[in-house]
């Protein structure tokens, strides 16, 4: 990912930790951006079928957004306001909401989350003072994301645990690493 969009994620979550970013921008919604850059890790997810598989989720959240009536996932994006985003973040803000809601060990617990979002800047200007300095300007959007933790721990129990324990799926022959792995001489052997 190039490093621009990590430095605009990085600037807005300085500047404007436990602020309302209702003042923002009109179009966000009313809430205070908390525990941002926070690790998570949840309770291993199991499938009875599989006793030998057990999948636990690991990683570090853009930010939650506290309200009055609980808190949202948040993660920040630096793009398009597309109708395919709930599809495209969905399943990871949701992964995210249930190791949170369901933690493990030293990961962030929270017992009040309730909603999933997206944050989007849309840059659409670009202006230089000729003083070496610039300033890249834009708006802002709320995109809400289906929230459903619970889908996502049924997602991992019943299909990914189930595919882990499988045989290793044959590749497509036109899939662009399978081609450079051939190239190394890697075979794929069927198993069984």
């Amino acid at each position: 990912m190039p490093k621009i969009f990590n430095v605009i994620d990085s600037l807005i979550k300085k500047n404007y930790e436990n602020v309302d970013i209702s003042t923002i921008d009109k179009n966000l919604p009313a809430g205070k951006i908390t525990h941002s850059d926070s690790w998570i890790k949840c309770k291993p997810i199991q499938n009875p079928d599989y006793p030998d598989i057990e999948v636990s989720i690991n990683g570090k959240i853009d930010s939650i957004l506290t309200r009055e009536d609980g808190a949202a996932v948040i993660d920040f994006k630096t793009c398009d306001v597309e109708p395919t985003l709930n599809k495209k973040y969905a399943l990871q803000l949701n992964a995210y909401a249930y190791g949170i809601l369901n933690p493990f060990k030293d990961g962030l617990a929270l017992d009040n989350i309730n909603q999933l979002g997206l944050i989007v800047f849309s840059p659409s200007l670009f202006s230089v003072n000729y003083n070496s300095t610039a300033a890249l300007k834009g708006s802002f959007k709320w995109i809400e994301l289906d929230f459903d933790p619970i889908g996502f721990e049924n997602f991992i129990r019943e299909e990914v645990i189930p595919l882990l324990a499988g045989p290793e799926p044959k590749p497509e022959e036109n899939e662009p690493y399978w081609n450079y792995l051939k190239q190394l001489g890697v075979e794929f052997v069927e198993e069984g």
